[in-house]
């Protein structure tokens, strides 16, 4: 019985060290996101996303970032000599707002992290230098087709054309809405 003792409280002893070894490899490399967030794992094993749950991130074989998935505001102010031309040839001021965010399914958010990365998706600066050509764009060739007055008069309809005309295919970015705050003959 004496000889058996100190077998035991070795045995209990490294078994203890190996859950508390356990928890803390878990602690390590189990990374949660918040809500609105996605983390975007790449290396061994290939491009992993997680939205609402966590993932296993190694140093020496992931890098990981972290995804905001947030609606983003891209305001567009065409004034002065970068105006829109109506098609009764008149010069209007516009001020637009366009929300947009990154679709909430997994193969979007991993095409997003491909093509533009997830430092770039989530800061709105580098969104506005991405998109504010393709928003100034189908502003100028939708005002084409209207007269001054038709615009101030049917603002959904104008706001509803520049949505059409921009389309759907934003690098997996949706367009959420487009807000006309502004509309001024010059």
């Amino acid at each position: 019985m004496e000889g058996i003792l100190p077998i035991i409280i070795t045995g209990l002893a490294i078994l203890i060290f190996q859950v508390c070894m356990y928890f803390l490899i878990i602690k390590m490399f189990y990374k949660k996101v918040r809500t609105a967030k996605a983390i975007v794992r790449n290396g061994l094993g290939g491009t992993k996303v997680a939205t609402s749950k966590g993932i296993y991130i190694i140093p020496s074989f992931h890098t990981y970032e972290i995804l905001d998935l947030s609606s983003k505001s891209i305001r567009v102010k065409l004034l002065d000599d970068n105006n829109l031309i109506t098609r009764d040839d008149l010069r209007i001021d516009i001020k637009a707002s366009f929300m947009m965010r990154i679709k909430y399914e997994l193969e979007q958010i991993k095409r997003v992290s491909e093509t533009i990365g997830a430092t770039n998706a989530s800061n709105s600066e580098h969104l506005k230098e991405l998109f504010s050509s393709k928003f100034i764009e189908a502003l100028k060739t939708v005002a084409r087709k209207y007269e001054f007055k038709e615009l101030l008069d049917s603002r959904s309809a104008f706001r509803d054309n520049v949505i059409d005309i921009i389309g759907t295919d934003l690098y997996g970015f949706i367009l959420e809405d487009c807000a006309i705050d502004y509309i001024e003959k010059q």
